[in-house]
């Protein structure tokens, strides 16, 4: 029994520190609509800019989603072991259900409060995660490989092919719209953050997001297959030399375009690539790292935040859109950098506070429980027992 608490505190602190990766990235987009429209030296001018931008760039960008859906691939695999078990061939049907349930939380969130939301991609790409389950590390880890090389490749090539396009992209039209209507009233910004939810989610884009984000579902299934998340004591050798190789990649393909000037056109293999092999590295690090009871302190402050993960990552959404938008403090485009970074602290910072007294007092977030009671079907428990 401990020794299965001490996985799921693991997991759930990884979970925490993902949740940390994904504000610092996601504040940026809630900030100014450079990611969406370019222009980001309209934004950030200073010499420090820049260098915590690139810092940002190399650690955390397109690192914490992937990081996310590994964390996501094991979490599913892990519940399908466990309906298994219980209820046998109902498993799929209950997990298919859970999944429709989060893909319409997130197409609330996204319509309503943030066109970034990634809980719709990840409940389409958690419904196909559940049709390859049953095959084997082998026939998984050749799925992942093939997504996620074959779309690099394609899009990398794409990007050389439009590499003067990318160094000068900028819309101008859509920058100087999102500033009018995310400044304005909330019927503006919810035409504005429709406009762009419906770029995000074009359906060349939905392809794109299936095929960067599922090999890492799989490779998650994976880690749980091997028996690593079970017993990475047992399996620490492999996992500190896979750590290591990860490592190397990661800053070889994160840090490495910086050599050559940082061209627009290696995004994709940057992002692809690195971002992957970064969330392999933090996963890997941090499940041995956790296995072995250190830093415990840090361990239960980040589980305390992943344990309330879905709550958190909607809270992470309505705090930035009260501060950044006009209904709001409206600070939309007027930060510096470590401003941003310093919002990232304060928000954080009050998460893991709140996150530790809520858990004390109830059994699940309010969002999780609303996501359990209606993947089962029946109201749960929510206050703990005195």
């Amino acid at each position: 029994m401990e020794g299965n608490h001490n996985r799921i505190q693991s997991l759930d602190a990884i979970r925490g520190f993902a949740l940390l990766g994904i504000l610092v990235v996601n504040v940026f987009s809630f900030h100014s609509p450079h990611f969406m429209y370019g222009g980001i030296e309209m934004f950030y001018h200073t010499t420090l800019d820049g260098t915590l931008l690139a810092v940002v760039d190399v650690i955390f960008q397109a690192s914490f989603y992937p990081l996310f859906s590994l964390l996501f691939g094991i979490g599913i695999y892990i519940m399908y072991e466990r309906l298994t078990e219980k209820v046998n061939d109902r498993a799929k049907t209950i997990l298919v259900r859970r999944m429709v349930v989060l893909g319409l939380i997130g197409l609330v969130h996204g319509l309503f409060i943030w066109y970034g939301d990634i809980l719709l991609s990840y409940s389409i790409v958690g419904l196909i995660t559940l049709w390859l389950v049953h095959k084997p590390i082998k026939s998984l880890m050749k799925w992942a490989a093939w997504m996620l090389g074959s779309v690099t490749l394609f899009m990398t090539l794409i990007n050389y092919v439009s590499r003067d396009f990318l160094s000068e992209y900028r819309d101008g039209e859509a920058i100087q719209q999102s500033f009018a209507l995310y400044t304005g009233s909330y019927q503006d910004i919810l035409q504005r953050n429709l406009a762009d939810w419906l770029v995000m989610f074009n359906p060349f884009q939905v392809i794109l997001v299936i095929l960067t984000i599922l090999p890492m579902f799989l490779v998650g299934v994976v880690f749980v297959k091997a028996g690593w998340v079970y017993n990475p004591t047992e399996y620490r050798h492999v996992i500190k030399k896979l750590v290591i190789i990860s490592f190397i990649i990661f800053i070889f393909f994160k840090f490495g375009p910086y050599a050559i000037g940082n061209p627009a056109w290696l995004d994709f293999l940057k992002q692809g690539i690195g971002g992957s092999f970064s969330s392999v590295f933090y996963f890997l690090l941090l499940l041995l790292i956790f296995s072995e009871n250190r830093l415990i302190f840090l361990q239960r402050m980040l589980a305390a935040v992943g344990k309330l993960s879905l709550t958190n990552y909607l809270m992470q959404s309505v705090i930035a859109f009260i501060f950044f938008y006009g209904v709001g403090l409206n600070f939309y485009g007027e930060l510096s950098v470590i401003q941003l970074m310093t919002y990232v602290f304060v928000v954080y910072t009050i998460q893991v506070i709140l996150s530790a007294w809520y858990l004390k007092k109830f059994r699940y977030g309010p969002f999780e429980w609303i996501y359990r009671t209606l993947t089962y079907g029946k109201i749960g428990r929510l206050k703990r027992r005195a």
